[in-house]
């Protein structure tokens, strides 16, 4: 029988792919890449072992369509994906790294919003006054609307955020926001405050359910999970 490959995602540039870099070094897996842009890599002393390079929220996905066996993302990401693919990707290790917060944002000046209470009652104070409802910009709409949800918050309209999300309050496309935080440095130079942590994110291993049946695939994902 023809031995399989084994595929590894990983995030391309970042501070978590120099964490993944560092972690690799550690279990005595040298990564050998032929160029600084190429996007595949092989391990010293493991033909069967690739890496691929990839955008962050490309990892889960690709996890789930078993284009890779194992992979390192974000908590956060895994998370957002669809059930469908949440189903398909287990997580075996959880780092200390790569810690972020998805909180939950209002401006400073919003004084009589301390928690999620104020913020259903405000809701319904733009439905009434503004004719309209109250705008929340984010990127991880799945998170953030079993937030609403689990809060019992309705009057309220999701903004997709492509960029810069914690800006998009001061720019008034949104009147709150839900955005990832480490130090809460950028949310508090750009006048926000935080009333709600939505989840406790931090850099995991992950891997395909269908990928523990290929050989050698459960020995690398304990190698990594020391």
């Amino acid at each position: 029988m023809k031995k399989q490959t084994i595929n590894i995602l990983i995030q391309a540039k970042g501070r978590m792919a120099n964490q993944v870099e560092k972690l690799f070094k550690k279990n005595k897996l040298k990564i050998l890449k032929k160029g600084k842009r190429t996007l595949e890599a092989t391990i010293k002393g493991h033909p069967l072992l690739r890496v691929l390079y990839m955008n962050t929220s490309e990892i889960i996905p690709s996890l789930a369509r078993n284009i890779g066996d194992i992979g390192i993302s974000g908590k956060d990401l895994w998370k957002e994906s669809e059930p469908n693919i949440q189903s398909k990707v287990s997580i075996a290790k959880e780092y200390r790294w790569g810690l972020s917060n998805l909180v939950v944002c209002v401006d400073t000046n919003w004084i009589d919003c301390i928690n999620s209470a104020d913020l259903e009652d405000i809701s319904y104070e733009f439905y009434k006054k503004k004719k309209r409802l109250m705008r929340c910009s984010t990127k991880f709409q799945n998170l953030t609307r079993k937030w609403f949800s689990s809060k019992g918050i309705t009057q309220y309209e999701l903004i997709p955020s492509k960029g810069a999300t914690e800006v998009a309050n001061k720019l008034g496309v949104s009147d709150i926001c839900t955005d990832l935080s480490s130090t809460g440095e950028t949310l508090r130079q750009n006048n926000l405050k935080v009333i709600d942590t939505i989840l406790k994110s931090s850099a995991c291993l992950f891997y395909s359910k269908k990928s523990l049946k290929k050989k050698g695939v459960s020995k690398i994902i304990k190698q990594l999970s020391k």
